[in-house]
């Protein structure tokens, strides 16, 4: 964030006003740096629970387990489960730190416990069971 504020104030010293609306206006950046940001909790969190892809679908019917694709650690419905193993139950929470919407959300959570081979009830409580290392 640091070196894009420099380029940014180097873009103003410079008089390049062009590039520097440019640059405010697009995503890009804070895209790039919410991909790293989940590359980074997807792999903190898998240091600490490394089986939990595996005991998460361990508690879905068969045919709903879920698979990252090459290259992802975790998916959109696993880190929202990762958040409540971690303790964050609070759907708005969740969507804050996701940058979701707490419908988004709540249809996620209640998809999965629809999924579940155990009781729907009991499908948040059997993710706080998931054992670390």
């Amino acid at each position: 964030m640091e070196k894009h504020h420099r380029l940014l104030n180097k873009r103003a010293k410079d008089g390049n006003l062009d590039e520097l609306f440019k640059m405010l206006k697009s995503k890009q950046f804070i895209d790039d740096e919410l991909a790293d940001f989940y590359t980074e909790f997807d792999s903190a969190f898998l240091s600490i629970f490394p089986n939990f892809v595996q005991q998460f679908n361990d508690l879905l019917i068969p045919e709903e387990k879920i698979t990252p694709k090459s290259g992802e650690r975790l998916t959109t419905e696993l880190r929202i489960f990762a958040l409540i193993r971690l303790g964050i139950t609070d759907s708005q929470k969740i969507a804050e730190f996701l940058r979701y919407s707490i419908t988004t959300i709540y249809n996620y959570r209640s998809r999965y416990r629809n999924k579940s081979i155990v009781n729907r009830e009991e499908f948040e409580n059997e993710i706080m069971k998931i054992s670390s290392y």
